[in-house]
């Protein structure tokens, strides 16, 4: 096990592009790693330069004061058994208390639930995600409506986040509310204003680059808010050389066929899931 530093984790970045949609999530936390945002993560490959793991995960020293801290881990392997193998080490994964692996490769899961087995430890799968991808502008449309929304396009500021934390389907806590604030604070996002300047809609962008949190206020839909704020963002994050892509539950129709309409793709074979350890 080794932690990679400044240099490595650039040089890193680089060699996950040939492995996407897999390596995405991952490429997503170093990405904003490399450009000095804010993060709790150190990041463990198996060997170096010729990795075939990576491992994202919370710094040991903020996952034992738990405070503020989802213990989420990012994850990218060539091969389940070099996964396996570094999962074992002492202080990769703390096996005795909650734990995350979100977006793991599908074709991992049931090593992963061998593992937890052998560790006595329980475990779930919480949700198997499409993950789809855009990576040409071009395939985005140019819609009527944007420049009628434009004059109501604004960014949120911290006293939305409440707002934003209650709306969430993972929020509603403190920790979700720091979590909302921090993405709020350091990373891109757009909202559509109402008359009286109040958010009626919003999209944010998670510490791994994907696009989250998409949400109008019910009284507020069937006015294409959300097909506005998708375009817009996408183009705002290739234009300053972001990944662009968003992992879409399986049976969310909804907003599966929102982001095929707007260029997204995915790759048939390849699923994501969250994976849970000591859910509560």
């Amino acid at each position: 096990m080794l932690a990679l530093g400044t240099e490595e984790l650039r040089i890193a970045e680089s060699a996950l592009k040939e492995f996407f949609p897999q390596s995405i999530k991952v490429y997503g936390c170093l990405f904003n790693l490399n450009r000095e945002k804010p993060h709790n993560l150190e990041v463990l490959v198996d060997s170096w330069p010729d990795f075939k793991t990576v491992i994202c995960k919370p710094h040991s020293k903020s996952v034992r004061d738990r405070e503020g801290v989802f213990n989420i881990y990012s994850v990218f392997s060539k091969n389940k058994d070099n996964l396996r193998k570094l999962l074992e080490e002492t202080g990769v994964v703390e096996w005795s208390a909650f734990a995350l692996f979100a977006g793991i490769e599908i074709g991992h899961v049931d090593m992963m639930k061998e593992l937890a087995v052998s560790k006595n430890t329980p475990s779930k799968i919480g949700s198997v995600m499409h993950v789809m991808m855009l990576r040409d502008v071009r395939r985005l449309p140019q819609l009527p409506s944007e420049s009628d929304a434009s004059p109501r396009l604004s960014s949120l500021d911290e006293s939305h986040a409440e707002l934003v934390n209650k709306t969430w389907s993972f929020g509603g806590t403190e920790i979700s509310y720091r979590s909302v604030k921090n993405y709020i604070q350091n990373f891109p996002n757009f909202c559509i204003l109402d008359e009286s300047g109040s958010p009626v809609a919003w999209i944010l962008l998670y510490q791994h680059c994907a696009l989250g949190l998409l949400y109008t206020l019910p009284e507020c839909r069937r006015k294409g808010w959300a097909r506005v704020l998708v375009t817009v963002m996408s183009k705002h994050l290739l234009s300053q050389g972001y990944p662009v892509y968003c992992f879409i539950e399986e049976g969310n129709e909804i907003s599966y066929r929102l982001f095929k309409s707007l260029g997204f793709e995915e790759d048939p074979d390849y699923r994501a899931v969250w994976f849970e350890l000591n859910c509560p």
